[in-house]
């Protein structure tokens, strides 16, 4: 979207602005384009802690980073900690096996050896999400981030960058592949994947980023963000779409931001309701009156926004006219439909892809007198 005349509209509109809120951060792609590309100070919010992570990454710092002297150090670090893990040894005698050959069998016996751990990543997905010496390099890294704020940043972004690289899931983390005749090979295929190499590239892609004027991000809900803006100020919103909370489908990025993990409960390890973020963007019969308020809240305020969503009827029960309708009651709009894929959340590679194309709208909206 952001090549597809978003990013163009965006840089436009942040013209002479003070602040440009991202207030759905997801990604961190629009609040990194606006901090690199324009002097204009970016607040970014969302509701789950890995999302205000990766937009911390780059628009809290104001100048680049060396990624090889900051790999290498906490590489050693963490391969230190690895050292010490009376598991690891267990984890890459795994690692020599065939698994396919026992495909079950090898799945239990991973599981065995995570199960015994009490890193938090290992303990929760190991054996599910991860392989053993995946789990094990991604709680390592977890627990010897660099010190130095800058370098912490970039360090936890890219963690959870690498961390969404190799889990063993269709599309996004809400279940984990089984060991069956038909899903296994897409199970070991992310088993093999090196996490430590992802998380370097991901490193080497964030360190030469920077914020032209540093903002921050928090984790947070859009309407208390909106109270905080002027008409000096924009506003992007790119609500969720879909009728599940998002929570389920990203915690095992949360957990690797947060550091910690409670209870998991069942197939999709998933820590308990009280812990995960809901959203009424995400309850069908409330979607519409949390965009409205939302919306009337930005309007009443003065503040310019853009707005994008899928054109066609969500899950959430929202679609492109049903917003623009919303819009209406508050600001003037300018219209464009622009080409698109959003996420299936969690296509399944056999009867629903992971993404498909679509068209979305990009409303920019302007308070009415």
């Amino acid at each position: 979207m952001l090549a597809n005349g978003l990013g163009k509209i965006l840089k436009a509109e942040v013209v002479n602005s003070n602040r440009f809120a991202d207030l759905f951060a997801g990604s961190g792609a629009v609040s990194w384009y606006i901090a690199e590309n324009t002097n204009c100070r970016v607040l970014a919010c969302d509701l789950q802690l890995f999302a205000v992570a990766l937009a911390q990454g780059v628009i809290s710092r104001s100048g680049t980073l060396e990624a090889e002297p900051v790999w290498h150090k906490w590489f050693q670090e963490a391969q230190e900690r690895n050292r010490q893990s009376r598991l690891y040894k267990d984890a890459e005698r795994f690692e020599e096996k065939t698994w396919e050959g026992a495909r079950r069998r090898n799945v239990g016996w991973a599981r065995e050896i995570c199960a015994a751990s009490r890193r938090p990543i290992t303990k929760a997905y190991g054996g599910h999400y991860f392989s053993p010496r995946q789990a094990l390099t991604l709680d390592s890294l977890r627990s010897t981030l660099p010190t130095t704020p800058a370098e912490r940043t970039v360090a936890l972004a890219a963690l959870i960058c690498a961390g969404s690289e190799c889990a063993a899931a269709p599309g996004h983390t809400a279940q984990p592949f089984q060991p069956t005749q038909r899903a296994a090979q897409f199970l070991f295929e992310a088993w093999r994947r090196d996490v430590a190499a992802h998380v370097r590239a991901a490193l080497g892609r964030i360190c030469p980023k920077f914020a032209q004027a540093t903002g921050r991000a928090m984790v947070q809900d859009a309407e208390t963000m909106a109270e905080k803006l002027g008409s000096c100020d924009v506003a992007f919103i790119d609500p969720p779409y879909s009728g599940v909370h998002y929570s389920r489908f990203y915690h095992v990025l949360e957990t690797i931001a947060r550091g910690t993990m409670s209870e998991i409960e069942g197939a999709g390890r998933y820590p308990p309701p009280v812990e995960r973020p809901k959203s009424e963007f995400s309850v069908k019969s409330k979607s519409e009156n949390a965009l409205d308020r939302l919306l009337q809240k930005l309007a009443e305020r003065g503040v310019r926004t853009i707005l994008t969503f899928p054109q066609e009827e969500t899950s959430n029960g929202l679609s492109g006219n049903t917003v623009e309708g919303v819009a209406q009651r508050y600001f003037k709009i300018s219209k464009t439909v622009a080409n698109g894929r959003f996420s299936t959340l969690g296509g399944n590679l056999k009867n629903r892809r992971a993404r498909i194309p679509a068209y979305e709208i990009i409303l920019r909206l302007t308070p009415l007198d």
